[in-house]
């Protein structure tokens, strides 16, 4: 594959020395924000111990992310609970328990860049559907009917709330969305791993697929997002949907699950005592969110050429900014400046010249590379 120009023009500066102001960060753990320290405590509390592989997971670590899961309108069980490695791993799972090779998964536009590398490498068809913008993000339902009714479809992934959109569906798009799935056979795959970072202000808190679903429904999730602790790799899948499909798909997870035997024990036993440090990780990163995004609102109020998407929660901010030039050369420029954002084709943005910065990066980083980019848009 070939880097596309911005790549190889970031890793020639970064080459000759150059330290970027680095908007793109998304890291936890480089972001400052991560409990390492409790993390620590937690894995030497629990120790190498011994090697007891379960291939949905151990007992009590299903038990925890039941716990967690559950609220006072939804029960979780730890029956329906599968853990993996990762959200990616999650993914993988899924595209080889209901769908075949030549067969097609659809995906929201614009998200992750992720999917279509996860779907080619099971064999699968990356099918998008759009999400559109009109002043609200919204599901283009046309787009995603299109791509439903297109033979080989078999998995309709959402991403609750989106990235780099931040945008969640509204309750009618998700009742067409579980209506569409249930007429066309579909496994609905819902990433919730930004659902605890609500947009401040926030006024509701943000969906979720977990509780009762007319069709198999699988809920992402994992310690990365949740807890800031990337490195330790551990993920999950909650299953909902009519009981004889969730069992059937439990059964499935537990046949993948025992080919691989990929999560960390020591990990998982002390799961109870990682999840506890979600707290003070949700605090802190939300005070980072609330600051950066502070400092994009006084860039708009300084710089009326450039707004800001609207967005209801993640780490991600999109920014509209003149189409005077391209995305890619306003983000070239800015490499040039020394600071690093991603275009926004990197995730198929269209409608406009976009870029995409994220929103855990430390605030005083953050703010300089606004400067940055006020200047540069003012012609400065």
């Amino acid at each position: 594959m070939v880097p596309n120009a911005w790549t190889r023009r970031r890793s020639e500066l970064e080459a000759t020395g150059v330290t970027l102001l680095d908007l793109t960060l998304s890291d936890p753990i480089r972001a400052g924000l991560a409990p390492l320290a409790q993390a620590s405590s937690a894995l030497a509390a629990v120790g190498a111990g011994e090697h007891t592989p379960e291939p949905l997971g151990l007992a009590s670590a299903r038990a925890a992310i039941a716990t967690l899961l559950s609220s006072s309108e939804i029960q979780v069980v730890p029956d329906s609970i599968a853990i993996t490695s990762s959200t990616s791993e999650s993914y993988a799972h899924a595209f080889r328990l209901f769908a075949d090779p030549g067969e097609a998964v659809l995906a929201p536009s614009p998200s992750y860049p992720l999917f279509e590398p996860l779907a080619r490498a099971e064999g699968l068809e990356l099918r998008p559907y759009r999400l559109a913008f009109d002043g609200r993000w919204h599901l283009d339902r046309d787009s995603l009917e299109r791509a439903a009714l297109q033979p080989g479809a078999r998995i309709l992934l959402v991403v609750e709330p989106n990235n780099p959109t931040g945008s969640s569906l509204w309750p009618d798009d998700r009742e067409f969305v579980e209506q569409l799935a249930a007429r066309r056979g579909l496994v609905i795959v819902s990433d919730e791993v930004f659902r605890t970072f609500p947009r401040f202000p926030a006024t509701t808190p943000l969906p979720s697929w977990l509780g009762p679903r007319r069709v198999p429904t699988l809920v992402l999730g994992g310690l990365s997002k949740l807890c800031g602790l990337p490195h330790l790799k551990l993920g999950w899948i909650a299953v909902c949907g009519p009981s004889e499909a969730a069992r059937e798909a439990m059964r499935g997870l537990e046949w993948l699950g025992d080919l691989f035997l990929s999560v960390n024990g020591p990990v998982q036993r002390a799961l109870p005592a990682l999840l506890a440090t979600r707290e003070r990780f949700a605090l802190q990163t939300g005070a980072r969110l609330a600051a950066n995004a502070a400092a994009l609102a006084q860039l708009c109020q300084e710089c009326p050429a450039i707004s800001v998407l609207p967005a209801d929660g993640g780490w991600s901010a999109v920014l509209r900014l003149p189409a005077t030039r391209g995305e890619e050369e306003w983000a070239l420029a800015l490499l040039e400046r020394g600071v690093a954002v991603h275009p926004g084709h990197f995730y198929d943005l269209s409608g406009g010249e976009h870029v995409v910065v994220s929103l855990i990066v430390e605030p005083q980083v953050f703010a300089d590379g606004c400067h940055q980019l006020g200047l540069l848009v003012d012609g400065i």
